[in-house]
């Protein structure tokens, strides 16, 4: 895990120090009082950009990225179907758990009123964690695993935070929704990327999993 960790420094070294200023946050103020904060920054550019890069954590995305991964190596691609099935699968068991309610719900209840962007479908419930940042940490970490170089390493971690912080940006979740996610997301990530790197069950078949599933090459008879 370590060595693993340090060989993706790229994607895991911004990602440790956003883990830490996020915890730092969350010690210091309430909830409320950071998504206040986060609330009050906001234009139309934003408002633009943040409901469309959103919709790269839903997790029908899957779907075009193993597509693409088809073509690289099958093994990503059942690597990339798990990690979300697992990220997916305790995320939401924690929603059911917890029943939090999101920040509209919980500020018209106190009577404070939140800039939300026009055309954005708010939620009140299922607030905890946060489904859209599990999801795409999870995936931006796996893609991260199995690229070599650095740059799109660090661009992969660019994309999921952007994807957790649209989250809080259209009042949709908090911090600690976005940050708990982000945990389960690259915590399955990794679990199912050693598993399935070291399983004996899936290394019975490495010839085959280590090839494209899709080949536009056709073999010369």
């Amino acid at each position: 895990m370590i060595s693993l960790v340090k060989k993706n420094f790229a994607f895991f070294i911004p990602y440790f120090f956003a883990l830490i200023i996020g915890g730092v946050a969350l010690l210091l103020w309430s909830k409320t009082v950071i998504h206040l904060y986060i609330n009050s920054y906001h234009c139309p550019a934003a408002d633009l950009f943040f409901s469309n890069w959103t919709k790269l954590g839903l997790g029908i995305m899957i779907i075009p990225v193993a597509l693409i991964l088809s073509f690289i190596r099958f093994r990503y691609v059942i690597m990339s179907v798990f990690g979300l099935a697992i990220s997916g699968g305790i995320n939401d068991t924690l929603k059911i758990i917890f029943r939090a309610s999101r920040p509209e719900k919980v500020f018209s209840q106190i009577h404070q009123a939140l800039y939300l962007v026009p055309k954005v479908e708010i939620y009140s419930d299922y607030s905890f964690p946060s489904g859209h940042s599990a999801t795409s940490f999870c995936m931006f970490c796996l893609l991260a695993l199995y690229t070599k170089n650095n740059f799109i390493k660090f661009l992969y971690f660019i994309i999921a935070f952007f994807i957790a912080y649209s989250r809080m940006y259209l009042s949709e979740h908090f911090l600690r929704d976005v940050y708990a996610g982000s945990i389960i997301g690259v915590g399955s990530a990794l679990f199912t990327y050693i598993w399935v790197m070291n399983s004996p069950i899936f290394n019975k078949f490495a010839e085959r999993l280590d090839k494209p599933l899709i080949s536009l090459h056709r073999n010369n008879k």
